[in-house]
């Protein structure tokens, strides 16, 4: 009785042992349904093929899809060149450089048009002119855009944005208010420029969010809209933190766990999103009828969370698609081989031995189990030896 006493704690400790080092973890959210929403979306911009805004475009790549090849573009593309981006909005400006890198089309030179120099010049300026006509949500977007393009002049609004754009709460501002949105687009602007530098920055937009968390998991305005933007920036930041539960909304006493990606996804109906519908009455006041619709707007933010799930920020595909467009890796011209002119050896070489080299299979990771299994083996064989000398 003793013995088996010795041998079943022997074989507990040695699985545990094994549990603690391997370092597998499960992640507690079950992927399949967002992998299940992600393929609908993906399904939905197939069906339905033209893209008619930037805003679109950025949406599919995010996705994985390439624009360019699987959608119709031609009409957005004319329209974007008729456009003067000279006196264009900063959304506008940006998104385009974003989006035209992204189909493979140099910003630098679109239609006798260097976007690129245009937005530089713009954040050349005094600091205090770029902020006082730029809230946290513009200066997001010139953050994505200068990072597409690997401009020097990134550190700079990222630098302004966290020092003019964000609360003592953590909020980034919209208005002159802190927005949940905002703060989402700010999380990934500033992951994506220096997640090492801003990490303060980022920590305290995260402890802001918690607190315009609601019981459903969902952020303040509890819509669609708003969720994707936070789970954008969130999933870049700590997709794992996000899929373990690390931002899921916890109240143990009335037995709630929820997580923000279920509340998202329902929002998600037949592949696309949809939002409540609002009228404006007489007096210029917006209300709620009750009803929910498809929303373009919804969609399109919906999509770029779902991608970025899956394919990770789609604004650093932009910066190799663009890397790609202005630093072409050129073709080494062929040559013909050389005639080998050395006379025919008649004579047998002499052998030399051969080494066999060992085919490297398995994961590194697993070494130190297997090793620890071996030594915990050979403990586990002296001490049941030890017991049956004594026992005999």
């Amino acid at each position: 009785m003793k013995m088996k006493k010795i041998v079943c704690s022997l074989m507990i400790s040695v699985l545990c042992f094994m549990t603690a080092i391997s370092g597998v973890s499960a992640a507690s959210y079950d992927t399949s349904k967002i992998d299940n929403a992600y393929n609908q979306i993906c399904n939905y911009y197939k069906e339905n093929n033209t893209l008619s805004e930037p805003d679109q475009v950025i949406a599919v790549e995010a996705l994985g899809l390439e624009a360019e090849k699987d959608f119709k573009c031609d009409e957005l593309l004319e329209a974007m060149k008729e456009k003067d981006y000279t006196t264009a909005s900063v959304g506008e400006l940006t998104k385009s450089i974003i989006s035209l890198s992204l189909m493979g089309y140099n910003p630098n030179s679109f239609n006798n048009m260097n976007l690129v120099e245009i937005l530089e010049n713009y954040v050349k300026g005094d600091k205090e002119t770029i902020n006082k006509n730029n809230d946290a949500g513009a200066l997001s977007w010139i953050l994505f855009a200068l990072n597409t393009v690997n401009s020097q002049y990134t550190d700079k609004i990222a630098s302004l944005m966290v020092e003019e754009d964000q609360d003592l709460q953590g909020g980034f501002l919209s208005y002159g208010f802190p927005n949940t949105d905002i703060t989402g687009w700010a999380i990934e602007a500033l992951t994506i420029t220096n997640k090492e530098k801003y990490s303060d920055s980022i920590s305290k937009a995260i402890n802001y969010l918690k607190t315009q968390q609601n019981k459903d998991a969902d952020y303040k305005y509890s819509n669609g809209d708003t969720q994707a933007c936070v789970l954008e920036g969130l999933f870049v930041y700590d997709k794992t933190g996000v899929l373990s539960g690390k931002y899921n909304y916890v109240d143990t006493n009335l037995n709630i766990d929820n997580s923000p990606i279920d509340y998202l996804l329902s929002w998600m109906k037949d592949g696309y999103f949809i939002a409540d519908e609002w009228v404006r009455d007489d007096q210029g006041n917006y209300y709620t009828t009750g009803k929910q619709s498809f929303n373009v707007i919804t969609t399109y933010q919906g999509a770029r969370s779902l991608g970025t799930y899956k394919n990770g920020s789609v604004y650093l595909k932009a910066q190799k698609d663009y890397d790609a467009i202005v630093n072409p890796v050129k073709e080494e011209p062929k040559t013909e081989p050389k005639k080998d002119t050395t006379p025919t050896q008649t004579t047998a070489p002499a052998q030399t031995d051969k080494k066999t080299t060992a085919v490297k299979t398995g994961d590194d990771t697993n070494v130190v189990v297997y090793v620890s299994l071996s030594m915990m083996s050979a403990g586990l064989f002296l001490v049941l030896k030890k017991e049956y000398e004594r026992a005999h």
